[in-house]
């Protein structure tokens, strides 16, 4: 396994930390890379990398090394680091809401929780496992094969964000989607019900656009 890769884009680099690696090593590997790209590109064009780091979510001062290693070459710019989980201050945000229910422990098969509200799930739904929210569910730990159900029974404007590209199922009101038929159900998307009554899934940057009101309340929390 690789400590970092890069891949080119239309738009610039990305670089992608896998979350199993070591971060100093993955920091060294980095800066070769970043030399390596300089030694080979000595136009005066700025050069752009973003940064994917699965579901590793760094800290400030891992951040702040990234950061450095990338802006000190000139020309070089960063123009973001993501992960593939929702970050802790994200997570804080949603708790601040009203209704919200935090499930940390694991829902193995044949079991079915419900919740009367938003959830954040911060354990796992195992396979034959299901679990339900008459409002959102935000994704934070992992759906191995289970079952999610937001906006249960019959709340259309319910959404489902974060990683559930290894889910079964998810379902939206009476709405039903087979992940594995639809393989644009990676992380930073979320699944909503469009003005056809029709399950799709979107970049959550699109959130404030096609959700506003959903938005405006978790700002304002």
């Amino acid at each position: 396994m690789a400590n970092v890769s890069l891949r080119g884009r239309s738009d610039g680099y990305e670089l992608e930390i896998p979350a199993e690696s070591n971060f100093a090593a993955s920091l060294t590997d980095l800066k070769k890379l970043l030399k390596k790209v300089r030694d080979q590109d000595n136009s005066l064009q700025e050069i752009t990398f973003s940064v994917r780091t699965g579901r590793r979510v760094l800290t400030d001062e891992q951040h702040k090394q990234i950061t450095v290693a990338v802006t000190s070459y000139d020309k070089f710019r960063l123009t973001g680091i993501t992960a593939d989980v929702l970050d802790q201050p994200s997570v804080v945000d949603l708790l601040k809401a009203q209704q919200v229910f935090v499930v940390p422990q694991i829902i193995r098969s044949g079991q079915e929780l419900f919740f009367d509200g938003d959830v954040v799930l911060l354990g796992s739904v195992h396979q034959g496992a299901m679990l339900k929210a008459s409002k959102n569910i935000y994704v934070v730990g992992v759906v191995d094969g289970g079952v999610l159900h937001a906006g249960y029974p019959d709340h259309a404007d319910a959404i489902i964000a974060g990683d559930v590209s290894q889910a079964a199922q998810i379902r939206i009101s009476d709405l039903v989607a087979i992940v594995a038929d639809n393989p644009d159900m990676t992380a930073h998307k979320f699944a909503h019900v469009n003005e056809k009554h029709e399950l799709v899934v979107d970049p959550l940057s699109d959130l404030k656009k096609l959700k506003p009101a959903l938005y405006t309340q978790m700002e304002g929390k």
